[in-house]
């Protein structure tokens, strides 16, 4: 090649023309992206569906623009956090009889707080088969050898175990306890004396909806995997203490027990539930 010639140009120079120098990265400025003409997409005309199939492309496939990425000007406030553009469902609430939170338009939704389900009778049974009876005017609850006839009677003995819906059933079904002896109802609590929880029985009615916390709920939960039909029950005010009983002379006392181990089985924990018929 002699040195006064201008050199041939390649095959892919041939193909892809001369870009002007305003292309090289200016259209992509703010102020110019503010001038561009954009189609139906929101893009700039050049990068259309329509301008990308006449566009000059080389070997790879990729347009020849020779364009420099801008990074987006960001505000001084700016945390750099990326915002979610997906959808959230908002539902419309309403509040019930002694501020109960339901959901409107959504059967599946259940009451924030604890509203009573059913309620089952039944008398309680200890590890020795026998049952818990209660004694108000003594102020004692204790497991006790019941004859049939006495049983049948049911002064004292026979429960009303009251179960309410809970949206966390990982934790047990949310139970409370009653009794009926003659003509006045008691129900099962727990109050702190000199530093001990002490189970009472107190006479008054179980109520139907519990809007938060109560020392009349306890958690029934299976005794263990391989003992389903017999349970325990945790009081739902302090983690780990338990429904048990306590061997005060002749007395099996019922009192509120800790227990030690998170997988440890106590005996004097399981109470089993039976049926009795009604009169």
């Amino acid at each position: 090649m002699l040195s006064g010639e201008p050199r041939p140009q390649s095959r892919l120079q041939e193909r892809v023309p001369a870009l002007p120098a305003p292309l090289s990265g200016s259209h992509h400025s703010p102020a110019a992206r503010r001038g561009d003409r954009k189609d139906h997409r929101g893009l700039c005309s050049h990068h259309s569906p329509a301008a990308r199939r006449g566009a000059s492309r080389n070997p790879r496939g990729l347009c020849c623009h020779p364009l420099r990425a801008s990074p987006a000007p960001q505000s001084r406030f700016s945390t750099g956090v990326k915002m979610s553009a997906d959808e959230i469902l908002v539902c419309a609430v309403k509040l019930g009889k002694n501020f109960c939170l339901y959901f409107l338009d959504d059967d599946e939704l259940e009451c924030d707080a604890l509203c009573k389900e059913k309620a089952l009778h039944r008398v309680l049974r200890n590890v020795n088969s026998q049952l818990l009876v209660v004694r108000p005017d003594l102020n004692l609850a204790a497991f006790e050898d019941v004859t049939d006839q006495e049983m049948q009677s049911g002064q004292g003995m026979h429960f009303t175990i009251h179960c309410y819906k809970t949206t966390t059933p990982a934790a047990g079904m949310p139970v409370a306890f009653s009794v009926q002896i003659e003509d006045k109802s008691y129900y099962m609590c727990c109050e702190k004396e000199r530093g001990e929880m002490i189970v009472r029985f107190k006479e008054g009615e179980v109520p139907k909806d519990i809007p938060g916390e109560s020392n009349i709920i306890f958690f029934k939960k299976t005794f263990t995997s391989s003992c389903s039909r017999a349970f325990k029950f945790e009081y739902s005010l302090e983690e780990g203490m338990f429904l048990a009983f306590k061997e005060e002379g002749y007395l099996r006392k019922l009192i509120l027990k800790r227990l030690s181990g998170k997988d440890g089985v106590d005996e004097t924990m399981k109470i089993s539930l039976s049926e009795f018929s009604q009169n």
